[in-house]
């Protein structure tokens, strides 16, 4: 089934392409909402907690993160890809890289391997109610996502953008699992909202109170730029 997700936005995008034939001029296939320009960098407020009541941990953090594009190259599988840096501020507000990921696109879709974690971020064209498994090039288990609210704008906590797009899972939370997840993208800009959070529930066969282990992390852009 997941090779399933895969050939389905593949075949509508060859589809949609074939019909569209000579009016590459004038129909939005939504690149834009992930361009890739070296330079280009947007600093996040990053809000994360995590919980395990079997062990008595409930903590959280904040902290300011910076992603950069730093490197235009080709991949060993040819394709044009780009290096992001990441930063985090240390005590001395001075930024300090983490972590290293990277990206690419094509006129299907468009990647980023986090963390070890290939996933398809966006396929294209973007539309509203459009598909697709992120991690069907990974061995995560399957997240099936949707755009949401296409061409839409968007306020988020310090920023206003014109032109976004929510990509949202589709299986809603039950009593046991909570699997939530959304990333909004907004054109010409890049990710400018991510909330991401996974629990499990279970109760205590005794006195039935629940015991939730799990995690949550928040991220909203505050600024970007070109340097």
């Amino acid at each position: 089934m997941r090779h399933l997700h895969l050939f389905l936005p593949v075949a509508g995008a060859l589809l949609f392409a074939g019909c569209q034939k000579g009016e590459s001029d004038t129909v939005d296939l939504g690149y834009g909402y992930f361009p890739r320009k070296v330079g280009a960098w947007i600093e996040y407020q990053v809000d994360s907690s995590w919980r395990d009541d079997n062990l008595n941990i409930n903590a959280s953090v904040s902290y300011r993160l910076k992603e950069k594009i730093v490197e235009e190259y080709t991949d060993p599988a040819g394709r044009t890809a780009w290096r992001i840096h990441r930063f985090v501020k240390n005590a001395a507000d001075e930024w300090v890289i983490r972590d290293v990921w990277t990206s690419t696109m094509d006129q299907i879709a468009a990647e980023v391997t986090e963390e070890n974690h290939r996933r398809q971020k966006l396929t294209f064209p973007v539309r509203n109610g459009r598909r697709w498994d992120i991690n069907v090039y990974n061995a995560v288990d399957e997240l099936e996502v949707a755009f949401r609210e296409a061409d839409k704008s968007w306020t988020g906590p310090t920023m206003v953008f014109p032109r976004t797009v929510l990509v949202r899972n589709t299986v809603p939370a039950n009593v046991i699992n909570k699997r939530n997840f959304e990333e909004r993208w907004a054109h010409d800009v890049g990710m400018v909202f991510k909330y991401w959070e996974e629990t499990n529930t279970q109760f205590d066969p005794v006195s039935g109170a629940p015991r939730v282990v799990g995690w949550r992390v928040d991220m909203a852009a505050v600024a970007y730029g070109t340097e």
